[in-house]
């Protein structure tokens, strides 16, 4: 038997998926951190509510605008989500409307915070639990401005169409940062707002 070569050409080379491996590294390491955090707020809670003291006063965290917080953020894993399956399958007009529709949600996310920083009163040097609160906050909110950094770049390289149906691995990557930074304003709306 002998081997008959094709006149076909040879596939394209399938491109390393390094992008959504170095996002998926980077998330995980941004979430430890995160967890690490709040792992610290609620053991310093539990010791003073086990000693009888009070952490926050009734009423000082109110549970309305964190709950707008994570309604928005619910809305924004879809878009984004919206955003990398847009751009996979070619239909950049879309791609583009949902990335920045999530960066829109981030901005709304921000201002919210922004809200509850200023509502609650709080003074930084006031005392523990104001302190490890903005701390807390403070950190969520280099997390949320880190993700919508990324999704600018992210939304730019698709703008100038970087990003197509074969290279939409940055595109991937930036959801699952932002899909990672969602997933930790989650565990804080329920460890902080809800249990207080």
């Amino acid at each position: 038997m002998s081997a008959v070569a094709t006149s076909l050409p040879a596939a394209p080379p399938r491109r390393p998926r390094t992008t959504i491996v170095g996002s998926l590294l980077i998330s995980g390491a941004a979430f430890m951190s995160f967890i690490g955090l709040l792992g610290i707020y609620v053991l310093r809670r539990a010791h003073a509510r086990d000693a009888g003291e009070e952490w926050f006063s009734e009423g000082v965290i109110e549970l309305g605008p964190s709950g707008w917080i994570f309604w928005t953020l619910i809305l924004s894993v879809f878009t984004v989500q919206w955003a990398e399956w847009s751009v996979r399958t070619g239909d950049r007009a879309n791609g583009l409307w949902a990335l920045g529709l999530t960066m829109l949600f981030g901005v709304a996310v921000f201002n919210q915070l922004w809200f509850i920083v200023n509502d609650t009163g709080f003074a930084l040097a006031s005392s523990e639990p104001e302190l490890l609160f903005f701390v807390l906050v403070g950190v969520f909110i280099f997390f949320l401005i880190s993700a919508m950094a990324f999704m600018l770049v992210t939304t730019l390289r698709a703008f100038i169409g970087q990003h197509r149906e074969r290279q939409s691995d940055g595109v991937a990557a930036a959801a699952v940062y932002w899909n990672t930074v969602c997933v930790m304003y989650w565990v804080t709306w329920y460890a902080v707002f809800v249990t207080k």
